[in-house]
């Protein structure tokens, strides 16, 4: 065992310091040593001391710091005995400095800046201090670095906007120059089909017939029971098939008969009117003599091929607006017009509605309608089909589906032509 000198207490060998005041113990316990008697450690230090020792231990400040610092118990704990909590923590603020206090010294200490005691009521001083020991003085971006950031990314956003627009107007510049070089292409034709409903005109001697290509398709033909004024012989409607024409786009023209036939039947005389007193042989004769000088195989149309380019599309009795469309037995003043001063169907083809009557190459035969039936031989005795209504017919005779049967000398007709798809 071991005594400490001091406060006389006893420790086991193998401790080398007193454990209440930090006394080193030199030497083993010797029982038989009076002051080491267990008699003459009958009385225990006074609070006060044992509390100072306690202190002692756990402040690893060296000894002449401790002597220049003032002592950390409060008066009334040398009087009073044991201190109370509250008074330790009145007393403690007063011998040491605040955790906070410690970091706002080193951080003063770095950056060469007085105390935070010496700083006073400056706020913007302790603002610094505060944002120091928080972000351990992390430097911020300066004004300039933040301005010339912005100015680079003014310069970038023009770039790309620059660029955008050039991307812009090339793609236009683009496709403008193709639309031209289309638009070119298409006015070099001269004398031949072009799809999508533009013309081509045909010259006879400089008396020119403008034709207009018609994409074909299925459609129905005939009219329905719910028409109020469906003749009888306008049904039973039937899906009737066509395959791709062109067709001219007025009616044949005076001038155009007299161009190819050398002489003029009309009633009502004008190059510009459609010539309207030809019989179905004459019309027929017109079509072989026009197929001969061109090269190209012109016939009338058939009574599908009429019906179907007469509609454009559409399935009710007229194309348009009558009025818009037609010269009917209401608003002609009882006599013919010259082609084209009416407003076109869907197909872009003029007077197809009224004007004058117009021949079509099929014998008249009940429907459905078959074009392989044999209603399309050239036999000039049977009866044949006239479409479209005239001048003088009541709006009833110029619908799309109307049809009448006429014998093939009948001369208060006119007529249109076709060319099939080569």
């Amino acid at each position: 065992m071991k005594q400490c000198p001091t406060c006389n207490r006893t420790f086991d060998d193998t401790m080398s310091f007193c454990l209440v005041d930090g006394t080193i113990l030199s030497a083993p316990f010797d029982p038989h040593v009076t002051h080491q008697n267990a008699a003459a450690r009958q009385t225990d230090p006074a609070p006060t001391e044992i509390l100072q020792s306690a202190v002692n231990i756990a402040d690893p400040t060296p000894t002449r710091q401790k002597e220049r610092e003032p002592s950390l118990l409060p008066p009334t704990v040398a009087s009073s005995g044991i201190p109370t909590q509250a008074e330790i923590s009145a007393a403690a603020p007063q011998a040491y400095p605040s955790t906070q206090e410690v970091t706002a010294r080193s951080v003063m200490n770095t950056i060469k800046a007085p105390p935070p005691e010496q700083i006073g009521n400056d706020p913007r001083m302790a603002f610094a201090v505060e944002s120091a020991a928080v972000n351990h003085f992390t430097p911020t971006q300066s004004t300039g670095g933040k301005r010339w950031a912005m100015i680079a990314a003014g310069v970038l956003a023009v770039i790309v906007i620059g660029a955008v627009v050039w991307f812009i107007r090339g793609t236009k510049t683009k496709t403008g120059t193709a639309a031209a070089a289309q638009s070119q292409e298409a006015k070099a034709t001269d004398n031949k089909a072009v799809p999508g409903g533009q013309s081509f005109i045909e010259n006879l001697s400089g008396t020119p017939i403008e034709m207009v290509y018609v994409s074909g398709g299925t459609f129905l033909m005939g009219s329905p029971l719910s028409d109020a004024e469906r003749d009888k012989d306008e049904g039973p409607q039937a899906e009737v098939t066509v395959q791709n024409f062109d067709m001219s786009k007025y009616e044949i023209t005076q001038a155009q008969y007299k161009a190819v036939m050398g002489s003029n039947p009309s009633s009502f005389k004008g190059d510009d009117l459609p010539v309207d007193s030809v019989s179905w042989a004459e019309a027929v004769e017109f079509c072989r003599r026009l197929s001969k000088t061109t090269g190209r195989e012109y016939r009338l149309p058939t009574e599908a091929e009429w019906e179907y380019a007469c509609r454009s599309g559409t399935k009710g009795p007229y194309p348009g607006n009558i009025e818009s469309l037609m010269w009917y037995d209401a608003n002609s003043g009882n006599q013919t017009h010259p082609v084209g001063r009416k407003q076109p169907n869907g197909f872009g083809l003029y007077d197809m509605n009224g004007n004058v009557w117009e021949w079509c190459q099929s014998k008249y035969a009940p429907y459905p309608y078959r074009a392989d039936d044999g209603r399309e031989d050239l036999n000039s005795t049977d009866a044949r089909v006239m479409r479209g209504g005239s001048w003088r017919s009541p709006a009833k005779g110029c619908r799309a589906s109307y049809r009448r049967r006429v014998p093939p000398d009948d001369r208060t007709i006119g007529f249109r032509i076709v060319l099939p798809a080569q």
